[in-house]
């Protein structure tokens, strides 16, 4: 339900709330005592709500570990959704992800989402489980993306120009994400605010050598 002005109403509010404090219960017992030996039982009771609620939120224990990658895509197709159509899809892929980002670190205090995705890669790296879901998780999220891209340039998931310019944004991503100090020594609004000027500094590159990437 929402109320004036798109703001969510306070039933949404508490279910966000108790999202991301399961999200964030999990993160920190799988990291201390292992993604195997941590149980749903614990996850739940640690937010003081019952197991059966947690699957309201999470099929598995995998997905709630994963959850800030579905946090980070849902507000990235949020921005993307907001932007002009201009015709320029990367530039405004480009201005989504900058956006989230720099939203992210203006909060008072910093979003956490740094450091739960810095948690998370752990969890991913030490549990074959949590890996395998994340593979498919990221799949996922290109869809998502990807789906939110061809309804604003008026085509199929598959149109080829939609793939071009996945693949191309894809590729675009990672270059930016390779200048990413993810040693986690920083302080978390620092850093997304050097992966957003990352962002831009990738596209930016793009733009100078591929004639008629404005």
């Amino acid at each position: 339900m929402m109320c004036a002005k798109g703001q969510p109403g306070l039933r949404e509010r508490k279910k966000m709330q108790t999202r991301s404090a399961l999200i964030s219960a999990a993160l920190e017992l799988c990291d201390q005592q292992g993604f195997d030996a941590t149980t749903v039982e614990q996850i739940a009771d640690s937010v003081d709500i019952s197991p059966r609620t947690f699957n309201r939120y999470f099929a598995t224990k995998e997905d709630v570990v994963l959850g800030p990658i579905e946090e980070l895509v849902t507000a990235v197709v949020a921005a993307l959704d907001a932007q002009p159509k201009t015709g320029n899809e990367l530039d405004a892929l480009c201005a989504a992800h900058v956006q989230v980002f720099e939203e992210a670190a203006s909060q008072d205090p910093p979003s956490p989402l740094f450091e739960q995705f810095m948690v998370m890669n752990r969890i991913v790296a030490a549990s074959p489980a949590v890996r395998a879901r994340s593979v498919e998780m990221g799949e996922w999220k290109t869809q998502a993306i990807r789906s939110k891209v061809a309804q604003r340039m008026g085509l199929a998931d598959d149109d080829m120009r939609v793939r071009v310019v996945m693949s191309t944004y894809g590729a675009l991503m990672q270059l930016a994400m390779d200048q990413w100090d993810m040693s986690g020594d920083a302080d978390s609004g620092v850093v997304m605010l050097d992966c957003a000027k990352s962002i831009k500094a990738t596209y930016a590159t793009f733009r100078e050598m591929v004639p008629g990437s404005h």
